[in-house]
C-alpha cells in the first residue's frame, strides 16, 4: 500500500511538469524529430575546402585549354624542321606550361589565404597546382594537338562533368567520365588532402600515372608528325602551287 501510494504521488508531480504545445509548435517539432539534420544533394554545401578546391583546379584546366586554343599545338614547320622531336615538343610545351604553372602558384596562394592555411601547407598546396598545371597543360595539348577541335571540346566536356559532379551529388551517373579525367583526379587529391581525408595515395598514383601518359600522348602529337605520305606531299605542293 506504500509503495502504491509513492508510485501514485510520484507520478502525479511529474504529470504536472510534462509540456504541454500548441498545434503548431506540435508540427514544428514532429518535423524536427522526422528529419534532425537537413541533408543537401550540393558537395559544396559542407564548407569552403570542395568549393575552393573545384575552384583552383577548375581554373587551371580552363588556362591549359585556352593555351592551345591561341597557341598551334603542332608546329607549322614540324616537317621541314631539322631540330629533334624532343625539342619540338619542348619547344611547343614550354610557354604554355610556365604560363599556368604561374596561375598555380597564384591560385595556391589565394586558396591558402581564403581556407586559412598555415605557410607550409600554403606553399605545399602551390606545389601540387603547379604540378598539376603541367599535367593539365600536356593532357590538353595531346588532345588538341591528336583530334584538334575535338580535342578541345572533349576537354570542355571533362570540365563540364567535373564541375557538375562537384555540384551535385545527384549527377553520379557522370562518374565514369570522371574516372578517365585528369580533372577530376586533381580536384579530388586536392579535396581530400585539404580535407585530411584518407586514400590521398591511391589518388596521388593515379595522378603520377596519368601525367605519364598525358605527357607520352603529347610528345607522340608531335614526334609521329614528323613524315608526310607522299599522297600527303602531292597535296601540299598542288596547294602551294
Amino acid at each position: 500500500d506504500d509503495g502504491v501510494c509513492t508510485f501514485v504521488s510520484e507520478l502525479s508531480k511529474g504529470a504536472d511538469q510534462v509540456p504541454t504545445y500548441c498545434q503548431d509548435e506540435r508540427e514544428k517539432l514532429s518535423k524536427v524529430v522526422s528529419s534532425p539534420i537537413e541533408r543537401s544533394d550540393s558537395l559544396i554545401s559542407s564548407g569552403q575546402i570542395p568549393l575552393v578546391s573545384l575552384l583552383l583546379v577548375a581554373g587551371l584546366w580552363l588556362g591549359a585549354l585556352a593555351s592551345f586554343i591561341f597557341a598551334h599545338p603542332v608546329p607549322r614547320d614540324i616537317v621541314t624542321s631539322r631540330a629533334s622531336s624532343l625539342a619540338m615538343w619542348a619547344r611547343t610545351v614550354w610557354l604554355p606550361a610556365a604560363i599556368v604553372a604561374g596561375q598555380g602558384l597564384v591560385r595556391g596562394l589565394v586558396g591558402g589565404i581564403v581556407l586559412d592555411l598555415g605557410v607550409g601547407q600554403t606553399i605545399a598546396l602551390m606545389a601540387l597546382l603547379v604540378a598539376f598545371a603541367a599535367s593539365f597543360v600536356l593532357a590538353n595539348h595531346a588532345l588538341a594537338g591528336w583530334l584538334g577541335n575535338v580535342g578541345r571540346g572533349i576537354s570542355m566536356l571533362l570540365l563540364v562533368v567535373t564541375v557538375a559532379l562537384g555540384l551535385s551529388s545527384a549527377l553520379g551517373w557522370l562518374a565514369p567520365l570522371g574516372v578517365v579525367s585528369p580533372l577530376q583526379n586533381g580536384f579530388t587529391l586536392v579535396r581530400t588532402w585539404l580535407a585530411g581525408g584518407s586514400g590521398e595515395v591511391g589518388i596521388a598514383t593515379v595522378s603520377v600515372l596519368m601525367f605519364v601518359i598525358a605527357a607520352t600522348a603529347s610528345y607522340l602529337a608531335i614526334a609521329l608528325r614528323r613524315r608526310i605520305t607522299a599522297d600527303q606531299f602531292r597535296r601540299a605542293v598542288t596547294t602551294a602551287a
